[in-house]
């Protein structure tokens, strides 16, 4: 008979646990990271975990699949939800959360168990707008203002589709993007370089989105997802979210569903040669394989034969993430580094 635990030990959960907890949770008084330390040592709920496939985010899939079940209705009063600050009528800070929260993963482990298999950390971080904002700005002035066309890769909802709908406060007492907007997204600028933000808005006259399971604004259930992705002790994030959502509602964003590595060609295809076509994704590639992501790039390339194509990547090939823009033309690229960046929007430090 095997070993139950092969499997979590299989995918490394407990590194990958343990990680998360070091570098994402925040300090050691956020309800995930104590989850975290007692998570590594408990052998039922690992193999729970096991459910979780091998290119997911294992600890945030795992905690957002009980953050979500808690925000259903049926749930409403459970104890559980004195733990969690966006949730708690009065936050315990009394007891171990986690003996309760052991008891709701098993009294629940039928429905997580379906949960990590079928869902997926698809978030969708409006905060890194305040990354694309200067990015998309110095394109526009590459370009001489000539207008261009924008594809969120892995788009999710497509709520950073709607970047120039937001305001943005860099600290400097003065407000970016659309001042009038309800929703405002804070981002401390570190070092001794500032990015470009004083440029015209650039001229977009088409955008969309690609992604294999993009989100319906309209769908309360897919919503609800989304906000189950939000730490618990990050209220503003959530608030946030929830305008961004009411906001996309009012004009839904187009989204194509499929793999990126063959909607990106016939969407590119379907577009004029002589039009700027710039291509931006957020923490996607590394849900690729390493043969994914050098077909993508190679499409890119192909595909720049007659026409000028541009990438924008915010990927975790370190930490914090960097943010670099491609340029792909007649079948060459070139490379730059734009700014080291904070995976919620939280800071950057512009370096182009």
């Amino acid at each position: 008979m095997s070993n139950p635990l092969q499997a979590p030990d299989k995918h490394k959960l407990i590194p990958r646990i343990e990680w998360n907890a070091r570098n994402v949770y925040g300090d050691e008084t956020s309800l995930y990271f104590r989850l975290s330390r007692e998570l590594i040592g408990d052998g039922k709920l690992l193999v729970l975990a096991s459910n979780i496939p091998p290119n997911q985010p294992a600890p945030n899939l795992f905690f957002s699949a009980v953050h979500y079940l808690l925000m259903k209705a049926e749930n409403a009063a459970h104890p559980l939800r004195e733990f969690f600050p966006d949730l708690a009528d009065e936050l315990n800070t009394r007891d171990d959360p986690y003996p309760v929260f052991r008891k709701f993963c098993l009294a629940h482990y039928q429905e997580m168990a379906k949960l990590l298999r079928t869902r997926s950390v698809q978030v969708n971080e409006i905060g890194r707008c305040s990354y694309f904002l200067p990015a998309f700005q110095l394109l526009a002035r590459q370009l001489d203002g000539e207008p261009f066309v924008l594809i969120e890769v892995g788009a999710s909802a497509g709520l950073n589709l709607f970047w120039d709908d937001y305001a943005y406060d860099f600290g400097d007492a003065e407000l970016y993007g659309n001042r009038a907007s309800d929703i405002v997204l804070a981002c401390e600028l570190r070092g001794d370089m500032r990015p470009p933000l004083d440029n015209p808005t650039p001229r977009v006259i088409m955008r969309f989105g690609i992604d294999l399971d993009p989100k319906d604004v309209l769908d309360d259930d897919a919503m609800l997802w989304l906000r189950a992705l939000i730490y618990p002790e990050q209220v503003e994030r959530a608030r946030r979210l929830a305008g961004a959502i009411e906001l996309a509602r009012q004009h839904p964003p187009l989204l194509f569903p499929g793999n990126a590595l063959e909607v990106v060609p016939r969407a590119l295809k379907a577009i004029m040669s002589d039009v700027p076509v710039l291509l931006f994704h957020s923490f996607v590639l590394n849900q690729f394989t390493d043969a994914a992501r050098a077909h993508y790039f190679s499409i890119l390339a192909n595909m720049s034969a007659n026409r000028c194509l541009y990438d924008l990547a915010l990927e975790p090939s370190d930490w914090p993430a960097p943010m670099t823009l491609t340029k792909y033309e007649n079948g060459k690229s070139s490379e730059h580094s734009l700014a080291i960046c904070d995976h919620l929007g939280r800071w950057m430090e512009w370096i182009a």
